[in-house]
């Protein structure tokens, strides 16, 4: 689907309209990009009287993105589990490379998927798939279907749904550094309607004791390897999952490296399950961040200068000895990532060396 938003719209519309009722998805952990953008389908959905919920499975972790919920009161429910789906006809997906939902996909049909990551090759297929990663985020793409579809019609909610999807770019470009031109396209196109004593209160709330902490102990247990800054901070609450992202950026504006990552061991449902979670952040726009994760786990993925991935790690959520249990996860992804290292480091000789050799033919 190309860029040409004003068809894109009339397509997202015409398969809305063709549901009763929507369920809006949030895969993994609510960021402000995704919390936004759900926001955003649903008002539309309201607009043209399809019945929709926003529902996530993960709690919020960071003081931010649970003050922009509860300042804008953006209507989230927060499930331990999604166990009745009868009463809606389709699902959607934002700001996730997989639409695959287990209880949910078998059920029902995906009617929307809209992301900005590298797409991927999977069953299941949305009746309406829109995917572009020249943008920085989601909510830019929802900012200009509503542009298109014209703000007048939804007066009492502009300043709501703005100061969203305004902040939801803010977050996901990095405080707007990695904004592209759609992006500030979409950041002009919200400037008049957002509420920026919301953005500055929510921008400024600091860093809680618990998360400097876990920053402390990121710095004490990181490896530099070659140009990147490996580290692990043990175990974490899945309510504390974004944390790994946040430290993950605090590092590389700290550390004079090219790449951070940062992973934890996430215990979930009262510690009865538990997955391996890692961030990666670089500053190297020639690092194929997808195809590297992509060789590490089938869950994850990233688009320029972001990305992260999930291994399930179930089996060993009783393990009695979680002291061992670290240490062997620790040392197992240091040493995974290390290879993953080089083999980037190989992939840059052979495309300098494909060049050079390209270059001294044609002097030839």
């Amino acid at each position: 689907m190309d860029n040409n938003f004003e068809e894109i719209t009339n397509k997202l519309i015409n398969v809305i309209q063709k549901y009763r009722s929507i369920l809006i998805f949030i895969k993994g952990s609510p960021d402000p990009d995704v919390i936004a953008s759900s926001f955003a389908l649903k008002i539309i959905c309201d607009r043209y009287n399809v019945k929709s919920d926003i529902v996530a499975l993960s709690a919020t972790s960071l003081p931010q993105n649970k003050a922009i919920i509860d300042e804008l009161n953006i209507p989230i429910r927060f499930e331990k589990s999604i166990n009745n789906i009868s009463h809606y006809n389709a699902y959607s997906i934002l700001d996730y490379q997989s639409v695959y939902v287990q209880g949910i996909s078998e059920k029902i049909p995906c009617a929307i998927h809209i992301d900005h990551h590298e797409a991927i090759e999977e069953l299941v297929k949305a009746e309406f798939a829109l995917i572009m990663q020249d943008v920085g985020s989601v909510s830019t793409i929802m900012t200009i279907i509503l542009e298109n579809l014209g703000y007048d019609n939804i007066k009492h909610l502009i300043t709501k749904v703005s100061t969203a999807l305004l902040y939801g770019i803010y977050t996901d470009t990095d405080g707007f550094k990695l904004a592209s031109d759609l992006d500030y396209k979409a950041i002009n196109y919200l400037s008049p309607y957002y509420d920026r004593t919301i953005i500055k209160n929510v921008v400024d709330l600091p860093f809680s004791e618990e998360m400097i902490n876990y920053i402390g102990e990121a710095i004490r247990n990181q490896e530099i390897y070659k140009d990147w800054v490996i580290t692990g901070i043990g175990y974490l609450d899945e309510s504390q999952r974004d944390y790994i992202a946040i430290i993950a950026d605090f590092l590389l504006s700290r550390e004079k490296v090219t790449t951070v990552i940062v992973f934890a061991a996430i215990e979930k449902n009262k510690k009865t399950r538990l997955t391996l979670d890692a961030s990666i952040r670089t500053k190297d726009k020639n690092i194929d961040l997808n195809n590297m994760i992509n060789q590490i786990s089938a869950e994850g993925g990233a688009r320029r200068f972001k990305g992260s991935y999930q291994i399930n790690l179930d089996y060993f959520a009783y393990c009695s000895d979680k002291i061992m249990l670290w240490d062997l996860l620790n040392n197992t992804t240091i040493e995974i990532i290390k290879k993953s290292r080089d083999r980037v480091y190989f992939s840059e000789l052979k495309d300098i060396y494909g060049k050079l050799k390209k270059r001294i033919s044609e002097i030839l």
